[in-house]
Parts: C-alpha cells; sequence; structure tokens
C-alpha cells in the first residue's frame, strides 16, 4: 500500500488540509494537540468507516463550522498495480478505482466492504500492520511472557480460538447447571405410573354413576310431561278470571271519570252566564281609552325632547371649557419652536466635535496597543531563541568535539571551540535584546495620559449630546401638541354652533305633573281592558262546555252496559282460586324432583371430568419424565463433546503459538541483519517470548538501550510484515505515531537511522512526532500548526534541507 494524497474538510480540527505524500522518509511533525495524530484518524476514517473514529458524527465536525457543514475525508492511495480514491462523508461514501469517474462501491457500508475485501484486513489487522501507535517500540518488553503470548496471538488472529474456548468453557458450567436442575426435578417413575392407574380407576365409577343419573332424569322428565295438560286448563281459567276482573274494575273507573266530567261541564256553563254579566259595564267604560292613549304619546314625545335640550345644554357648558384649557395651554407652548431650533444647532455641533475627539482616540488607543503586542511578541520571540541557544550550548559541551552540530547534525572536530564561541556570543547578544525589550513590555503596560485624557473629553461628551438630544426630543413633542391644540380648537368652535342652532331649534311647553295625569289615567283603563278581555275569553267556551256535556253522558252510559257484561261472564266461568292452589302444588313438586334429577346428573358428569383431569395430568406427568429422562440423556452428550473440544481448543492453540515462535524469529533474524549490517546475525524467541539476540551463533547475554530499540523495531516490523503476508499483499508502507517519546538523542538519530536503511523494503515511512530534531534526515516534511485564533489545524510542507542558521559549516 502506498499513500498518494489526503484532503480534509471540516474533520475534527482540519477545516481545510490538503497533504502531498511521497516515497521515502515523511515527517509529519507539531507540538502536541496540533492535529498530527487526527490524519491517521482521518486515513483509517476514509478506509473503514465510523469504527476507526472517536466518539459521534457530531464529534467528527468541526466545532466551529456551521450545524450542517459538509464533513470529507478524501484519501488516494496504491494498492499493486492499481489506484484507488475513496470519498467519505458522515452519509456516504464512494470509491473509484484507476481513475474512473463511475464508482465501483457506493455507500458506507458498500465502500466499507469493498475496501476491506481489497486489503485483504479488518480494522484491527490494519492498525496492527501498517500502524505503530505511541511507545509501542517497547511494548513487549513491559510485558510479562503470559501476556506476551497473548498479545502475539491476539495480533496473529489467533486470540478468536482462545474466545471460542471460553465460550465453549460457559456453555459446560450452563450445561453443567442444567443437568443438575433436570435432575432434581425429574421424580419417581413408579409412583407416577402408580398415580396414573389409580386416574383410570375413578374414571371407571364415575362413568357408572353418571349413566344410573341420566336414567333417574328421564323418569322425572315423563312424569312431568303427564301433568302438564292439567296445569296448562288450571292456568287458563285463571289468566281469563283476571282478564274479567280487570274489566269490571276499568268499567267502574270510566263511569266515575265520565260523571267528573259531566260536572265540570256544567260548572263552565254556570261560569259563562256570569261572564256575560259583568262584561256589559265594562265596554262602556273602556269607549275613551283610543283619546286618552293618543293624548299620552303626545306628553311622551315632548318629554323626549325636553331631555335632548338638558344633554345639549350639558355639552356646550363642556366645550367653553375644553376650548378656555386649550388657549391656556396653546400660550405655553408658543415658545417650543424657537427651542427646537437652539437644540438641533448644539446637538450638530457637539456631535462634530465628538468625532473629532472620537478619531483622535482609536488613532491614538491602535498605536499604543499595536507597540504594546509588537514588544510583547518580540521579548517572547528573544525568550525562545535564548532558551534554543542555552540548549545548543548544553549539548555541544556535553558531546565535546567529537559530538554532532546541533543545528546540522555533522561531526564538530576542530571547527568546536568556534562553534562554542558563536553560540555563547549569540546567547549574549540575545540576552541584552531581550532585557531592553523587557523594559520597553513594561512601560506600555500602563495607558498612556494623552489616551486617558481623550477618553474623558469624549464621555464628557457623549453626555452633554445626551442632554441636548432628551431637550430637543421633548422640544419636538410640544410642537406637534401645539398644532394638534390649533386643529382641536377649530374642530371644538364648529360643534358648539351646531350644538347651539340644535338647542334654538327644540320646542318647549312640556308640563310634568299633567303628563302623569294622563299616563295613570290610561294604566287604569288597560287593566280594566284585561279583565275585560278575560270575560270574553270565558263566553267564547259555551260551545265547548256544552259539547263536553253530551260527550260525558254517552261515556257513562258506555262504562255502565260493559260492567253488567263482565261480571254476568265471570259468574258463569266458576273460577276458584283453592282449587288452583291445589293444582299449582302438585305440577311444583313434579318440577322440583326433575331439576333435583338434571343437578344431581351434572354432578356426576363434573366428577366423570375432574376423574378424565386427573388422569390426564398423570398421563402428562408420566410423559414429561420420559422426555426429561431424554433431554438429560441429550444434555450429558452434548457435555462430553464440550470437553473433547475444549481439550483440542488448549492443543491447537499450542500447536499455532509453537508454529509462530520460528517463523517470527526468521523474519526478526532477516529484519535484524539487515538493520545492523550483519553484525548481529539472528534473534530468537523462547518458549517463554523472551527476545535473545544472537552474535556470531552465540546469545548476547547483556544488550545496550541502543540494541533494545533495534530489537523491539525489529519485533514490531516482523509482526507487521507476518499479518501482511497472511492478507495476500507486501508491506510496503509503515506509519510510526511518536515512538520517540522515551528515547534520547542519540538512540532516536539511531531508530532514524535504522529506518533509512529499509528503504529498499519499505517504499513509505511515516513519522508522526512533536520532535524537531529529526527533520535535517528526513526526505519530506510536513508542519502541523494549531491556529488560535481560527481554531484550526494549519498543514505546511516545509524545505528539507534549509539553510545553515549559523552560516559556517558544521
Amino acid at each position: 500500500m502506498r499513500l498518494n494524497s489526503l484532503r480534509l474538510r471540516n474533520f475534527r480540527q482540519h477545516a481545510h488540509t490538503e497533504i502531498q505524500f511521497r516515497p521515502g522518509l515523511t515527517g509529519i511533525i507539531g507540538p502536541n494537540g496540533a492535529g498530527k495524530s487526527t490524519i491517521l484518524e482521518a486515513i483509517a476514517w476514509a478506509i473503514y468507516g465510523a469504527q476507526a473514529a472517536r466518539g459521534t458524527n457530531e464529534t467528527i465536525r468541526f466545532s466551529r463550522a456551521q450545524a450542517r457543514s459538509r464533513v470529507e475525508v478524501e484519501l488516494a492511495f496504491a494498492l499493486g498495480e492499481q489506484e484507488y480514491r475513496v470519498v467519505r462523508t458522515l452519509n456516504n461514501a464512494e470509491v473509484f478505482l484507476d481513475g474512473g469517474a463511475t464508482p465501483v462501491a457506493a455507500t458506507l457500508g458498500g465502500a466499507t466492504s469493498y475496501l476491506q475485501g481489497r486489503l485483504g484486513m479488518t480494522r484491527e489487522e490494519f492498525f496492527n500492520t501498517y500502524f505503530t501507535g505511541q511507545k509501542e517500540l517497547q511494548f513487549l518488553a513491559a510485558m510479562g511472557p503470559t501476556e506476551r503470548g497473548r498479545f502475539l496471538s491476539q495480533v496473529l488472529g489467533y486470540e478468536r480460538l482462545r474466545r471460542a474456548q471460553d465460550l465453549a468453557r460457559e456453555r459446560k458450567k450452563e450445561l453443567r447447571a442444567e443437568i443438575r436442575a433436570l435432575q432434581s426435578t425429574l421424580g419417581d417413575l413408579h409412583e407416577l405410573v402408580a398415580a396414573r392407574l389409580e386416574a383410570e380407576k375413578r374414571v371407571g365409577d364415575a362413568l357408572s354413576d353418571y349413566k344410573l343419573a341420566q336414567q333417574q332424569t328421564e323418569e322425572a322428565l315423563a312424569a312431568l310431561k303427564a301433568f302438564l295438560p292439567r296445569w296448562e286448563a288450571a292456568q287458563q281459567a285463571r289468566d281469563r278470571h283476571r282478564d274479567l276482573s280487570h274489566a269490571i274494575e276499568t268499567a267502574e273507573r270510566d263511569t266515575a271519570a265520565a260523571r267528573r266530567d259531566l260536572e265540570r261541564a256544567e260548572a263552565g256553563l254556570q261560569a259563562v252566564a256570569k261572564a256575560e254579566a259583568e262584561l256589559a259595564p265594562l265596554r262602556e267604560a273602556l269607549a275613551v281609552l283610543p283619546q286618552l292613549n293618543a293624548e299620552c304619546e303626545q306628553w311622551e314625545d315632548l318629554a323626549r325632547k325636553e331631555e335632548r335640550r338638558k344633554a345639549l345644554a350639558r355639552q356646550l357648558q363642556e366645550l367653553d371649557a375644553e376650548l378656555e384649557r386649550g388657549v391656556e395651554r396653546m400660550k405655553r407652548l408658543e415658545t417650543a419652536p424657537g427651542l427646537e431650533k437652539k437644540y438641533a444647532g448644539e446637538l450638530e455641533r457637539l456631535r462634530a466635535e465628538r468625532d473629532e475627539v472620537s478619531t483622535e482616540l482609536e488613532e491614538k488607543k491602535n498605536l499604543w496597543l499595536r507597540d504594546r503586542q509588537d514588544a510583547e511578541t518580540k521579548l517572547q520571540a528573544f525568550r525562545d531563541r535564548a532558551r534554543e541557544l542555552q540548549e545548543q550550548i548544553r549539548q555541544v559541551r556535553e558531546t565535546g568535539p567529537e559530538g554532532a552540530c546541533p543545528t546540522c547534525g555533522r561531526p564538530m572536530g576542530k571547527d568546536y571551540e568556534r562553534l562554542l564561541d558563536q553560540f555563547e556570543d549569540q546567547f549574549q547578544e540575545v540576552k541584552q535584546d531581550g532585557v531592553w525589550w523587557k523594559s520597553r513590555s513594561e512601560q506600555l503596560q500602563g495607558k498612556p495620559d494623552e489616551v486617558a485624557e481623550l477618553e474623558k473629553r469624549e464621555k464628557a461628551l457623549n453626555e452633554a449630546i445626551d442632554d441636548r438630544s432628551t431637550k430637543h426630543t421633548r422640544c419636538q413633542s410640544a410642537i406637534q401638541e401645539l398644532e394638534t391644540l390649533r386643529g382641536d380648537r377649530a374642530t371644538r368652535e364648529r360643534r358648539r354652533e351646531d350644538l347651539a342652532a340644535e338647542l334654538e331649534a327644540i320646542p318647549g311647553g312640556y308640563d310634568r305633573e299633567l303628563h302623569r295625569q294622563v299616563e295613570a289615567a290610561v294604566r287604569h283603563l288597560r287593566a280594566q281592558e284585561n279583565q275585560a278581555a278575560r270575560l270574553e275569553e270565558t263566553v267564547g267556551r259555551r260551545a265547548e262546555w256544552e259539547r263536553e256535556r253530551e260527550e260525558a253522558r254517552g261515556r257513562e252510559a258506555t262504562a255502565a252496559e260493559k260492567n253488567r257484561a263482565a261480571a254476568a261472564e265471570r259468574k258463569v266461568l266458576g273460577f276458584s282460586e283453592a282449587e288452583f292452589a291445589l293444582v299449582k302444588a302438585e305440577h311444583d313438586t313434579a318440577v322440583n324432583a326433575h331439576r333435583a334429577a338434571e343437578l344431581h346428573e351434572t354432578e356426576m358428569k363434573g366428577a366423570v371430568r375432574l376423574a378424565e383431569a386427573a388422569l390426564q395430568d398423570a398421563q402428562r406427568a408420566e410423559a414429561a419424565y420420559h422426555e426429561r429422562a431424554k433431554e438429560l440423556d441429550k444434555q450429558k452428550t452434548e457435555l462430553d463433546h464440550l470437553d473433547e473440544l475444549d481439550d483440542a481448543y488448549s492443543e491447537l492453540r499450542g500447536e499455532l503459538n509453537d508454529q509462530v515462535r520460528p517463523e517470527l524469529s526468521e523474519i526478526a533474524s532477516m529484519f535484524l541483519a539487515q538493520l545492523t549490517d550483519g553484525r548481529y546475525t539472528s534473534m530468537e524467541i523462547d518458549e517463554s517470548y523472551e527476545i535473545m539476540v544472537m552474535e556470531e551463533g552465540e546469545e548476547k547475554p547483556v544488550i545496550s538501550g541502543g540494541e533494545e530499540d533495534v530489537a523491539n523495531l525489529v519485533l514490531r516490523l516482523s509482526l507487521s510484515q507476518m499479518i501482511a503476508e497472511r492478507a495476500g499483499h507486501p508491506l510496503s508502507l509503515l506509519i510510526l505515531d511518536e515512538v520517540f517519546g522515551s528515547l534520547d538523542v542519540a538512540r532516536r538519530d539511531n531508530v532514524v537511522a535504522l529506518l533509512h536503511n529499509l528503504e529498499d523494503r519499505f517504499e513509505q515511512v511515516i513519522l508522526i512526532t512533536h520532535i524537531e530534531g529529526i527533520r535535517e534526515s528526513l526526505d519530506q516534511v510536513l508542519r502541523v500548526e494549531f491556529d488560535e485564533r481560527t481554531g484550526t489545524s494549519v498543514v505546511r510542507e516545509e524545505d528539507v534541507n534549509p539553510a545553515d542558521p549559523l552560516g559556517v559549516a558544521a
């Protein structure tokens, strides 16, 4: 696999990042937290999707991007002779082959499955092959023998056998518990058979009792059917006797009701005669009512006009008061136009002066802040340069003439003294400049007097402007009120003229006392009119009462005839309640006997069902025993198989681990000989996974720190090589993330030199680190920095071999 390019958009802190990868040794350098490891995460996310990323989709999106901004990673890489380009977003992924315009795989899951199939590796195998994480050069050295064996099994895929063995053992525990539970609930077979035989006997006895009860029920039913004709005849006679008695009672009630209606009709006719006598004098008295109604309406019209006259007089009085108040308010507001012009001029003058002061204040303040920031920046730069020179002087003194130059990495030799003097002179010069800039920075911390004075003037002018603005606004409101009052005055004067004219047109002459006398006379006559209407209504019902009287006489005669006919038929029927009671008692006896027989039959039928249910329970219990016994035999057989499988897994893991160590030792020996130019011929891993470095066929008992780094690097490369070969791809890419954390300068440089010796095997080696000292040994340098202002990571490619900062050869 060879990386060609990577483009990030809104991925983590990388808002817009584009990287072109080249063959050889590439360094991604920057401080911690700048976003270096995020580049590796983006590569893995492009290939394997969400399973290779930390957090959720919302945490992947750049924190300062808009809520629905597009998150995109585009990765181009080569695998064998083919070129791949994958474009992944939060919602979709596409894979393009050999520059094609149509994707060969789309959707999130489809792209991940396609790329995993082409690489032949899962995400875990991919990371264990191409990637070496932070501090992993010494990952096996810190492990015990058991941990080393387990780690190797895990990265090579053998750990799946252990997980399968754990599952088998867990199933064995479950089976043992299930077997114990089945044995505890199995029961005794002899007791179950005896219970079934007893239940079968109970079923036979119950069936015999049930047949006898059915016979008794049939006999009682036959006796009841034989008595039914006599009982039905008695019921018919009783029902006819009741109907005739009811008819006699109804005829008697109809006769009484007809008599009451006849009496009410006679009383009504008497009331009609009395009303006719009282109605004649009332009609004579009501003859003058129409004239009095007309006179009353005239007085009511004069009363309404009198009320309108009084209302108009009150309105005229209120309008006169409003006109007087308006004149007084207009006199007080006549000075408003002049004051408004005065305050408007003062506002214009104050604002112009305030603008001049603000402009001068901004210029003075910006100049002061710029000078202060420049002084602080330069002071920090001199401090950083002084620390860097101190470190270089310390390194030169510690290494001596035989050491390497801190800037170019070449041996100093005879230039040792000159370089040391040059570094010390530079340090003194930087220190003096730093003292001056520190004094300058302290001077600029306080606010200049002229800036403070301008701020004071600006504040005073703002207060004066606020005061004049308030007064000017009040004057404008007063002018508007004055115009409104003038318009209202003209409207009120026209309204007063209209009210006065309307008041003059209203006639007088209203007499309240005469009006009351006419109203009293009308009320008295209207009461008599109501009484006459009631009497006329009574007189009008004469014909109705005469008709009701004739109908009541007819109903009385009809009811008397019905009464006589029903009494005669009841006498002929001759019904006796005593005889009916005797027949009913005999019938009830036959019915009760039949019901008792049916109840006994039902009880016997229930006994049969209970016996049959008990038999079924006994049969099910016996069948369940045989089923549980069969299941118990099946689980014991499965337990025996699992015991054999557990032993087989243990043997297989042992055989695979025995095969891993020789193969891993062979690959490691090849790398070790190549890295050490043949000084060490081989490296072996014993049964406890201890590392043994061989020199001329003999074990080297003690190895130095640098040799230990070589051994750890060789072992890590061997593991990657073994996994890659099993996936069917050559191992051409190696990515090391912060692997120099625990190494000193010499051991760090040694590892970098060893990686250069492997260029014929690894086409690309990418080092991610915060250490600046290795940049001169790289083929490509990618600088990663974090911009605090924008909150983004910035990546740029730097020149690998810049000019010598000292101006002399090392």
